[in-house]
């Protein structure tokens, strides 16, 4: 048998059904938010390192090219 979607599990650890009404999702953020857990948490900040990395290797790789074709003519 296969879940399919988000599992949901209830502050006791149970397995739930999805929300059908709205009122049973708003339940639900209330039950949440006095469980103290954020239903709607600011979106975190991107950082660029990972570009940075994949930058630094590129020109690294090139280097290296240039350099073993210049040791290699001369």
């Amino acid at each position: 048998m296969f879940l399919v979607g988000i599992l949901l599990l209830n502050l006791e650890g149970k397995i739930m059904r999805e929300p059908e009404t709205i009122e049973e999702e708003l339940a639900l953020f209330a039950e949440a938010i006095e469980a103290g857990i954020d239903p709607f948490p600011e979106p975190k900040k991107e950082t660029p390192w990972a570009r940075y990395a994949v930058a630094w290797f590129m020109i690294i790789l090139m280097i290296s090219f240039a350099s073993r074709l210049l040791n290699r003519a001369l």
